[in-house]
């Protein structure tokens, strides 16, 4: 039976969650979005593959996943309706149709990694940021990721 193959883009703050990839004894971003992917889907079981994995607390702002369905459904009523049933850390941000052979993660053509560095404590960036009170050697530290 042909299948429909469904991209997922979105964004998420990884602060509570033990990482992109399902996890046995901890919570992942997957296992809430296939949770909420499931319930709309009728409780029929959907799995979905991200672009790449993130480690425990991290974040990510512009990220791939898909899904396969046997079924054809609106991608922007499922957007919705997965806003409403995901928690506000999860944002999805578009829903839609691609071939059946695209993957997000085999066919990503980049990915990009971002650390920031804060040089004092600022209350709207410290899930975001790493907090260095020490002066920065930036000469030594464009040497290290050049």
């Amino acid at each position: 039976m042909a299948h429909h193959r469904y991209f997922i883009q979105l964004a998420y703050q990884g602060t509570h969650y033990f990482g992109w990839q399902i996890q046995s004894n901890h919570n992942s971003v997957q296992a809430e979005i296939e949770r909420a992917l499931t319930q709309l889907n009728s409780n029929q079981k959907i799995e979905i593959t991200g672009c790449g994995r993130t480690d425990t607390g991290v974040h990510a702002s512009d990220y791939f996943a898909h899904f396969d369905l046997e079924k054809e459904i609106d991608p922007q009523h499922w957007k919705y309706k997965l806003n409403l049933m995901l928690t506000n850390d999860i944002a999805i941000k578009n829903v839609f149709v691609v071939a059946p052979t695209l993957h997000a993660r085999f066919d990503a053509v980049s990915r990009t990694y971002e650390y920031r560095i804060h040089t004092s404590k600022d209350p709207f960036v410290f899930n975001s940021c790493w907090v260095n009170n020490l002066k920065l050697d930036l000469e030594k530290f464009s040497r290290l990721v050049s």
